[in-house]
């Protein structure tokens, strides 16, 4: 018995040892918060909550970074965070900790560590609610390595960020005093090619357009990009990043990085964007004072690369060779900054007397004689019918790039005052320009471009005002535009021929799961593109910009909600049947498009969204009749 009893206390003692050693440091497996991440390893210290800058709960973590690698290394760019709560990801907060200074609680991060060495550093995100569960994920930047940390923000305590309030009385700086800041912020020109094209883009391998651009960086680092081509304008940009600046990088003005919003139709995350102007590679980086933007597109099957090379409005480019220039750079570009003017809110308008485009004067006159071979008219129409027209263009007309010369003139109801006509190397295409010109003013009109899309067929490839506020017109107009535009549908939809329509949508990542939905569309002026699950209001599918009808099917409602907090302008509406089926109805604006959604619970494992993005549904319409149509099995 002695015997068993001193075996059972060495037996005790030992395993005793063994946990005393697994309990020492940190660099144990055991250890729960300690995550290794390639050259890098954070060690969880604990978090707490603070108000941010604009009075909203954020949680504050607080990590050991010790750089594992062979060179200096920052925080900021080494690791890629993600902090999620109810299956929305949280943005990032700025907690100011010293007014005087503008020091905030993320300072750390942007600081270089020595190899071997540790440096605490925090990190801060807007809470949702402060009782759900987060979950922060921590990952190399450039690498797959990952860890997660779960905390419960009901356990963590109150912390104030900073003991002194800012003046509500100080007026803003009007220059920032911050050589980094000033280098970066202001209005910037280029271009843009598209490459490695695959897909709807794979006919545009190689297309550049001209774009414009405006960098807003406050003195936290933190900010905004937005960027627009020929298609866009500065009021509905093609691109809009919220970013962040930071002074390291390989050249003397640091580095710019994207840490959300989208571009075109498509959201950007951390990192997406990296921008560095001193890294110099052969091509256009050899320059000084520019900035090239590289990423990567990809909507399901359509996908390409893109560079956007911008360089300071009013800066000249004779360092570049012609084929290094911007399209319109001699034309247009070259001109107004002659002159001392500021970038125009869209490429091809005038900085002075309204929007007029290339080509024309502020008079109205042509700068360029006819073609033999383009008809045109006058163009004159009433001031309302110019504005009206602007309206319908940009904010109705969803197919308008594919609106011929002779949709225009069905609109307006006469000719257009014809300009010029060019043949484009660029764009390996014919040219014809056209104005349609208040009666009241003719210093008021639209500057319509087109391309020849097929011989002898003209579409629309642009569109530009002069003389009024397109801004203006929407406000006033719009309303009314859409109620003729619904008018003029309801007309053609009630003699329109019918065809038998049906599909089946699967639910992602389980092809066994399927809704089959049966509807009746026109013979003509609809078509379903498979990629993305959408009937869409134009015989080509993949048509920029055209209103479509999408479907998505999930386990439950709930599921649908996951992007909730990203909506813009949420508003609940009115339910609708469908199919028998009561949907509950909601719209929104998200990454650009402009949605009405009904939303229902099919089964105990089906749930059906169905998503107008940018059409109306007015009764008697025809995305209203196809709702009305809709059957499900």
């Amino acid at each position: 018995m002695k015997q068993t009893k001193t075996k059972l206390l060495c037996l005790l003692i030992a395993v005793l040892m063994l946990l005393s050693l697994a309990a020492c440091g940190k660099e144990t497996a055991t250890e729960p918060n300690l995550i290794k991440l390639g050259d890098c390893e954070l060690l969880y210290k604990g978090a707490c909550i603070m108000e941010d800058s604009n009075g909203n709960d954020a949680v504050v973590l607080t990590l050991d970074f010790t750089n594992n690698g062979k060179e200096n290394a920052s925080y900021l760019w080494s690791v890629d965070e993600t902090v999620m709560q109810n299956g929305v990801e949280l943005e990032v907060a700025s907690i100011i900790t010293n007014y005087d200074t503008l020091e905030t609680v993320v300072d750390n991060q942007f600081k270089e560590v020595a190899p071997g060495a540790t440096l605490e550093v925090k990190t801060a995100f807007v809470l949702s609610d402060t009782t759900s569960e987060i979950k922060a994920t921590f990952e190399e930047l450039l690498g797959s390595k990952n860890g997660t940390i779960t905390i419960d923000p009901s356990t963590l305590k109150r912390e104030t960020a900073a003991n002194t309030e800012p003046e509500a009385t100080l007026p803003a700086a009007a220059a920032t005093g911050d050589a980094l800041l000033d280098w970066w912020n202001g209005e910037w020109y280029g271009w843009w090619q598209m490459t490695g094209c695959s897909g709807y883009y794979e006919n545009m391998e190689g297309r550049c357009w001209d774009v414009c651009g405006v960098i807003d960086i406050s003195t936290d680092y933190t900010g905004t990009v937005t960027l627009w081509d020929e298609d866009y304008t500065r009021a509905e940009p093609m691109a809009s990043a919220s970013v962040s600046l930071n002074e390291a990088g390989t050249g003397e003005h640091g580095t710019l990085m994207s840490e959300g919003g989208w571009f075109t139709n498509v959201a950007l995350e951390h990192s997406d964007w990296i921008v560095d102007p001193g890294i110099k590679t052969d091509g256009m980086m050899e320059r000084e004072n520019i900035i090239c933007i590289d990423g990567w597109y990809e909507d399901g099957d359509d996908e390409y690369h893109y560079e956007i090379y911008l360089r300071p409005w009013g800066l000249r480019w004779d360092d570049a060779g012609e084929d290094s220039l911007p399209n319109s750079y001699e034309d247009w570009y070259l001109p107004l900054i002659e002159a001392g003017k500021p970038m125009p809110d869209a490429i091809g308008a005038d900085a002075v007397g309204g929007d007029a485009p290339v080509g024309s004067d502020n008079t109205g006159a042509a700068t360029t004689d006819p073609g033999q071979t383009a008809s045109g008219g006058d163009g004159i129409v009433t001031e309302e019918q110019v504005q009206k027209g602007y309206v319908w263009m940009n904010e109705v007309n969803r197919n308008i790039f594919d609106a011929t010369y002779d949709d225009i003139v069905a609109y307006f109801g006469v000719e257009g005052q014809f300009v010029k006509e060019e043949y484009s190397d660029h764009m390996k295409a014919n040219y014809r320009y056209y104005k349609w010109i208040s009666k009241d003013d003719d210093t008021h009109f639209i500057y319509v471009n087109f391309m020849e899309k097929s011989p002898g067929v003209y579409t629309v490839s642009a569109y530009n005002t002069s003389g009024f506020s397109g801004t203006e017109a929407i406000e006033k107009y719009l309303d009314i535009v859409k109620a003729e535009a619904a008018e003029a549908n309801k007309a053609a939809s009630a003699n329109a021929e019918m065809k038998d329509f049906s599909v089946e949508i699967a639910q992602f990542a389980k092809d066994d799961v399927k809704v089959k939905i049966m509807t009746k569309i026109p013979v003509s002026g609809w078509s379903f593109d498979d990629g993305k699950r959408s009937l869409v209001e134009n015989d080509d599918p993949t048509a920029f910009g055209a209103g479509a009808i999408q479907f998505e099917v999930r386990e439950n409602v709930e599921k649908f909600d996951f992007y909730k907090d990203s909506f813009k302008n949420y508003k609940d509406i009115e339910d609708r049947v469908i199919g028998g089926i009561t949907f509950r109805g909601r719209t929104y604006k998200y990454i650009g498009y402009e949605w009405i959604q009904y939303i229902a619970q099919l089964d105990d494992s089906r749930a059906l969204s169905v998503g107008l993005r940018n059409l109306d549904c007015v009764p008697g319409t025809m995305p209203d009749i196809i709702l009305n149509n809709m059957t499900f099995k």
